[in-house]
């Protein structure tokens, strides 16, 4: 039609055709989880964590205002932060460690012969924490300005957390969880392979893996099947395109070229 937009990209957006439509609820979710996203892949970042390696599980926590977020919505942040499972949480304090210090300046003159042992529950880690911020060491109740708790994320995780979300992640990296990502650092490279030999995007290939390490052969069905390649055998042709990549578990050279090619 000749009076049709070149693209809908380019058209406004019908917000007072929808209006009635609009899912506020919705879209305060979806916006939390946009946030947790980000936050876990700086944290990712921070703890020297490659995106395409997956993790055994996060822990999530949202502020109120974010919405609800659950079912479908939670498997998408799973995807996007590449973990395996992940589960809500109401804030970060169940996956820390928590150490209190007492500020001796402040309770000295106020405990007196009760600061030995107040010290001692301190270092033992024998504290309870009550609700109103106070910590409770050798049956002596501090106030939230007496004390300064120092808070580290417990061995095998990474925490991160902005106004109101909170991201934990598991950082223990089990073989099974290296050699998946070994494999999806595969399957990257056999793209960038196929877009260096001005392959379509719906050409098929034959495909040869030449020092592939044991612990990633279970994969090499996903590979295929994902980068559209048959595996062949023996050595490949002269006119195969080839590359060498550098995984976790050593090099690995991959070679191809467009299936029914005669070499």
């Amino acid at each position: 039609m000749p009076d049709a937009p070149h693209s809908v990209h380019l058209t406004r957006w019908p917000a007072n055709d929808l209006a009635d439509r609009r899912d506020e609820r919705l879209e305060d979710a979806m916006g939390g989880a946009q946030d947790v996203v980000e936050l876990a892949r700086t944290l990712r970042s921070t703890a020297h964590l490659k995106t395409r390696q997956p993790l055994a599980t996060a822990w999530l926590a949202f502020p109120d205002a974010a919405g609800p977020i659950d079912g479908e919505l939670l498997r998408i942040v799973a995807d996007e932060i590449n973990v395996k499972d992940v589960r809500l949480i109401d804030d970060e304090s169940e996956m820390v460690e928590r150490r209190v210090k007492p500020l001796l300046p402040k309770i000295g003159k106020r405990l007196g012969a009760a600061i030995p042992a107040v010290m001692a529950a301190a270092r033992a880690g024998e504290a309870t924490f009550e609700a109103d911020g106070s910590v409770t060491l050798a049956g002596v109740t501090l106030a939230p300005d007496e004390v300064e708790i120092q808070a580290t994320p417990r061995p095998g995780t990474a925490v991160a957390h902005h106004e109101g979300f909170v991201v934990v992640l598991d950082t223990v990296v089990t073989p099974a969880l290296h050699a998946e990502g070994d494999a999806r650092e595969l399957s990257r490279a056999i793209q960038e392979l196929r877009r260096d030999a001005a392959l379509e995007l719906d050409d098929r290939i034959d495909l040869w893996l030449i020092g592939l390490p044991e612990a990633v052969t279970p994969y090499t069905d996903g590979v295929a099947a994902d980068t559209l390649a048959d595996l062949a055998d023996g050595p490949p042709p002269t006119d195969a395109q080839t590359a060498t990549v550098e995984m976790d578990s050593g090099p690995v050279t991959i070679a191809l070229r467009r299936s029914g090619a005669v070499g």
